[in-house]
């Protein structure tokens, strides 16, 4: 797979629970209709060209577990629904060019118990605790 995200993958949204797109050559924005797959546990775009900003309706997907993104031209915050998905226990960032911590909300707080994220703290400068405190090696819960 290469160039833009196909539009034909939200067509799939009641039965796909895993999308694995990782070291493809997808570039562009990721469309805001990956988040009508509302079933979707696996979420895998890292290693591609994709730009832009996270979608804040990320954050909907309330059955998703893993989402890697990290290796892309990301910007922006990370939205907050993202961070508070119930069931998510990987996050993956970490190469991109996320600015100015999570959402703009300075997440500050201690993350749910098993939430592992990946994330360049110089990026997400003042933003979160746990990746700076895992960062600097002083948190081994994280």
């Amino acid at each position: 797979v290469h160039g833009k995200l196909p539009p034909e993958v939200v067509q799939v949204q009641k039965k796909l629970k895993g999308l694995y797109l990782s070291d493809n050559e997808l570039d562009g924005i990721i469309p805001e209709g990956v988040c009508a797959l509302y079933k979707l546990e696996d979420l895998y775009l890292d290693s591609n060209a994709l730009e832009g900003t996270l979608p804040s309706c990320l954050g909907n997907l309330s059955s998703l577990k893993r989402f890697h993104v990290f290796k892309n031209q990301i910007h922006g915050n990370v939205p907050t629904g993202l961070l508070n998905l119930p069931h998510l226990i990987e996050l993956g960032l970490e190469e991109n060019d996320l600015r100015g911590g999570m959402d703009g909300q300075a997440t500050c707080r201690a993350p749910k118990k098993g939430l592992s994220i990946w994330a360049d703290c110089a990026e997400l400068d003042g933003g979160c605790e746990c990746c700076e405190k895992c960062c600097l090696d002083k948190d081994k819960n994280c």
